[in-house]
């Protein structure tokens, strides 16, 4: 899957961006969200230009790969939300830079080098990639600003967050608080082995209808007889499991899995409904270690099982469950602090909007725009 770069707060553009590689050819196509003639500027940052040819990008990915319909009541307030997202977003982006750059961070030629690189990969190659762009109105170093930006965002939040950390008393209050969520809960599970003779009458049919000139009710009986023969071939291989036979070696001697034969049938641990009604509904009816089953028919043929162990539903422990509620609290906490750095670089700056581009909460946000 195509993915995107997505940094620090960048989550609208990033997912627009995400959506049109994924559709390669989304900015193909002309649409009416942007049939008006508009400034060459979105905005300033603190004196720092946003150009419209961006916002025009974004917008047209935004309405294709979204599929927006501007004629309709519902499509133009989507349509309102997400331009006002953009311009939101791309103030975002210049406040960022500019921080970035504030505090000595430096993009090497090589590390945009290499970013550069990945995008292009990621559009297709070079010709996919000038074509998006010739598209979009835009020159390699205009783009190239574009994956600058996303780099600084990635440098920014690396720079932010350097020593965060979750505590261990903040594992435990989540723990105590969420251990009853769906998400901590840990199905029952078997740990077993099988031994399959494959035995699907309709594959069996054309083989013996070429083998033997056969059809009709003769076809039929000669199928039947190979279905049974299968089954007691698998009767004889579960009659000498049970026996205390050696179930690994049977399987690789026997077993017609080609996934699990070289393991000697080892299925892993797995919940239910991780395979077919009959065979899970046997193999969760085993309860003692080394305990096999009788022979089970499936669409696949016939199955012996070999249980080694039987797990009860329960709720992860606090160990367990530590390293997931440790990922939640640092994501919280990394959100928490991203957002305030955002709203203290908003507060900070000199914003002026265009009057065509001030859209919903942008205008009393910035009301010297």
């Amino acid at each position: 899957m195509l993915r995107a770069p997505i940094s620090f707060s960048f989550r609208i553009i990033s997912t627009l961006l995400l959506l049109c590689l994924l559709l390669m050819g989304c900015a193909k196509q002309s649409t009416n969200a942007n049939s008006q003639q508009l400034p060459a500027v979105v905005a300033t940052v603190n004196d720092r230009p946003i150009p419209t040819k961006l916002y025009e990008m974004y917008l047209k990915n935004g309405q294709e790969a979204l599929s927006l319909d501007p004629n309709s009541a519902e499509g133009r307030a989507k349509l309102d939300e997400l331009r006002e997202g953009i311009v939101s977003e791309l103030i975002d982006r210049a406040l960022i830079v500019e921080e970035a750059e504030r505090r000595g961070l430096n993009i090497t030629p090589e590390k945009l080098q290499e970013a550069e690189r990945k995008t292009i990969a990621q559009f297709g190659g070079e010709q996919k990639y000038d074509e998006y762009l010739r598209e979009n109105r835009l020159t390699r170093d205009e783009y190239r600003d574009v994956i600058r930006t996303e780099i600084y965002g990635e440098m920014m939040r690396e720079e932010l967050t350097k020593g965060m950390t979750a505590t261990d008393d903040e594992v435990k209050a989540y723990y105590d608080t969420h251990k009853g969520d769906q998400d901590f809960q840990l199905p029952e599970r078997v740990t077993a082995s099988h031994i399959l003779i494959e035995a699907r009458p309709n594959l069996i049919a054309q083989q013996i209808g070429r083998e033997r000139n056969l059809s009709g009710a003769a076809l039929d009986e000669a199928v039947r007889e190979e279905m049974l023969k299968r089954r007691n071939r698998a009767s004889e291989l579960r009659r000498k499991a049970a026996s205390g036979a050696d179930f690994a070696g049977l399987a690789r001697a026997s077993s017609d899995d080609s996934a699990t034969k070289s393991l000697g049938g080892d299925l892993g641990s797995f919940p239910r409904n991780s395979h077919p009604r009959a065979f899970d509904d046997a193999a969760f009816e085993l309860h003692e270690p080394g305990e096999v089953s009788e022979v089970v028919q499936t669409d696949f043929g016939f199955h012996i099982i070999k249980l080694f162990k039987h797990e009860p539903a329960r709720v992860q422990t606090l160990e367990e469950a530590t390293p997931e509620i440790r990922r939640r609290i640092m994501n919280d906490h990394e959100a928490a602090l991203l957002s305030d750095t955002l709203k203290n670089l908003r507060k900070n700056a000199r914003v002026r909007i265009n009057e065509p581009f001030r859209f919903g909460q942008l205008r009393n946000e910035f009301p010297q725009s």
